[in-house]
């Protein structure tokens, strides 16, 4: 106890002495200069300043009662000192007095062990005045001698960790900034791209549209100047048609009477040349027989003499009645038996046939009312050089192509038309007049009664529908033959008000149903009145498969050179038998090959319309 109060004394009086003001505290220049006194050399005022701040509660004054803490504090730090300075000179081999930087952060390092701080040490590095350049010993002697505890070590750690949590905190925040920043520009540019699609399509519908109209105005011209052709070319066939019945009438008079007469000597001439056989046959001397024998040959060569004349008067008959099958009989007849053709009826009847033959296709075709086999018929009847002769048909059937292919164009633009155009039609909540009355004639046609169409909640759910009750798909499956006459005449009513224009400036979608129900109406109206047409006349709608003419012995009179019964008989028999074997060898097989030919043309359509069902039930 007495040597605590001792030192006490001392430590008071030696304060006292220092403390030149007699303030009760000591600065650092006068605690440097009392342990200088103490220890040889003393301190350097930085580590002065660090034991105060680690002793003291002031930085910057040191009471009594703290003296000699300091005083310890400052000696630890003194003799520390001077062991590492030997340390330094040894890494210092250049006698330079400073070291690199990494052989300072090695000798921190050595002494303060595990304790070791890269934080403090990159502060005290970007701290440096010459950043990179040697470290001198007075830059790191107050760092290696504050050698940090534990619970610095964990504060310094908590301290980075916070640094970093802020940090990450802050990258986090400016990472979400520019996500936020490219998100709204993203969506800025989806729109403007939006927007330039909008536009893009609305530009590219316009010229769509406009594209349209002029095709449609050209193909119009193109008809109309086609139709006109067609008509001057039907006044000419008239006049031809004409003259040709007055040349006919001249070159082919009363050839079915001569054609009756050349039949009843071929069969006379046959008759005689049998009775010349059996004669031959029968003959009980060489007189006879030689007799016989004459006769023969004599009713041979009157019978093919006859044959021949019977055959060219057949071939003029059937040019002048115009019937194909008959003049298929007997130009099969006048080639196999090689005739010369001095007088080209031939000629005639086989360009005959041809016209009659195309004729037909050209009506078939327009019976079926499908746009390739009329093209077909159309374009065999040019390539043959026919549409002189089969103008009036030509007209008719050039109109019903045209009404077939705009039908086909529609067909394809209800097809092609967008999902989101129908949606539009769908979203109106009050449409316009004309929207609702367009969707009211749709419906109409497609077999809605219009009073379940006046309600337009009605009509969006119908408009809503998908799978085979959708509104594309019953459109396009839609046929005109199968409309009901008076919803026709209503929508025709209905849509009469409005024109095409002012359809397309409310809505694109509803445009484009607008056409649809027009051409659809026109078509309608058109198989109607063809289906009346050919009511009143049947013979319109004859195919090659009607039964051929009456062949032109029918005519011929019923006198023969044999008057007696016997021979009215035998002529009657041989006639019988002559005519049954001709049709037996002429019409059926005309009448397969023609009922093959209509199989396969069937076949083909039908494979036609599976695969168009087939493409439209992808396309839906």
């Amino acid at each position: 106890m007495g040597e605590v109060d001792h030192r006490r004394q001392v430590l008071q009086a030696v304060f006292k002495t220092y403390d030149e003001s007699q303030c009760g505290e000591l600065t650092a220049q006068q605690l440097q200069r009392l342990h200088g006194d103490l220890r040889m050399g003393g301190v350097s005022m930085p580590q002065v300043k660090a034991a105060m701040s680690y002793v003291c509660l002031d930085d910057w004054t040191c009471d009594s009662f703290e003296l000699y803490e300091v005083l310890q504090e400052l000696d630890r730090r003194y003799y520390l000192i001077q062991d590492l300075r030997w340390e330094f000179s040894m890494l210092d081999r250049t006698q330079s007095n400073t070291i690199s930087e990494e052989q300072a952060k090695w000798l921190v390092q050595a002494v303060h062990g595990r304790y070791f701080s890269n934080r403090r040490w990159e502060k005290f590095l970007t701290s440096r005045l010459i950043p990179g350049g040697g470290v001198s010993f007075g830059e790191i002697e107050v760092m290696l001698c504050e050698i940090p505890s534990k619970l610095q070590v964990d504060h310094e750690l908590q301290e980075a960790e916070r640094e970093e949590e802020a940090k990450r905190k802050r990258q986090r925040e400016i990472e979400k900034l520019v996500q936020e920043e490219k998100e709204n520009e993203r969506l800025k540019r989806e729109e403007q791209a939006k927007n330039k699609h909008k536009r893009q399509l609305e530009e590219e519908e316009q010229l769509a549209r406009e594209e349209a109209d002029h095709q449609r105005k050209l193909q119009e011209k193109e008809e109309e100047e086609e139709a006109q052709r067609l008509r001057e070319l039907e006044e000419q066939q008239r006049l031809e048609e004409e003259r040709r019945k007055a040349v006919e009438d001249q070159l082919y008079h009363n050839v079915e009477h001569l054609a009756a007469e050349e039949a009843e000597k071929e069969k006379q001439a046959e008759t005689d040349f049998q009775d010349a056989q059996q004669r031959k046959q029968k003959a009980q001397d060489a007189r006879s027989k030689k007799e016989a024998e004459t006769d023969e040959k004599d009713a041979a060569q009157r019978k093919s003499d006859h044959r021949r004349k019977r055959i060219r008067y057949d071939l003029k008959v059937a040019i002048k009645a115009r019937d194909k099958f008959h003049l298929q009989h007997s130009i099969k007849e006048f080639s196999d038996e090689q005739l010369e053709d001095h007088e080209m009826d031939l000629m005639k009847a086989e360009r005959l046939l041809r016209e009659l033959t195309a004729g037909d296709n050209l009506k078939r075709a327009m019976t079926q009312r499908e746009v390739t086999e009329l093209e077909s018929a159309i374009e065999t009847v040019k390539k043959h050089g026919l549409e002189a002769n089969l103008a009036k048909e030509m007209i008719a059937a050039h109109k019903m192509l045209g009404r077939l292919r705009r039908l086909e164009r529609i067909r394809h633009e209800i097809l092609e038309l967008k999902q989101a155009t129908v949606a539009e039609i769908r979203s109106y909540q009050n449409p316009p007049e004309v929207v609702h009355t367009v969707m009211t004639c749709t419906f109409l046609l497609l077999g809605h009664p219009e009073k379940e169409t006046k309600i337009w909640k009605a009509v969006q759910a119908l408009v809503g529908k998908t799978g085979k009750e959708s509104l594309k798909r019953r459109c396009l499956g839609c046929d005109p033959g199968s409309l009901n006459p008076s919803a026709t005449a209503r929508a025709k009513a209905l849509l009469d008000k409005h024109e095409l224009d002012e359809v397309r400036d409310v809505s694109a979608g509803a445009a484009t149903f607008y056409v649809w129900c027009i051409t659809m109406i026109e078509e309608a109206i058109e198989v109607a009145k063809q289906k009346e047409e050919e009511r009143l006349n049947p013979r319109l709608v004859e195919t090659p498969m009607a039964k051929p003419a009456a062949a032109a012995p029918s005519k011929r009179p019923a006198q023969t050179r044999n008057s007696g019964p016997k021979g009215q008989r035998q002529a009657r028999s041989h006639s019988t038998g002559r005519s049954g074997n001709r049709r037996s060898t002429s019409k059926t097989p005309e009448r397969s090959l023609v009922q093959e030919k209509m199989n396969k043309v069937a076949a083909a359509r039908q494979e036609s319309e599976d695969v168009k069902r087939k493409q439209a039930e992808e396309g839906l």
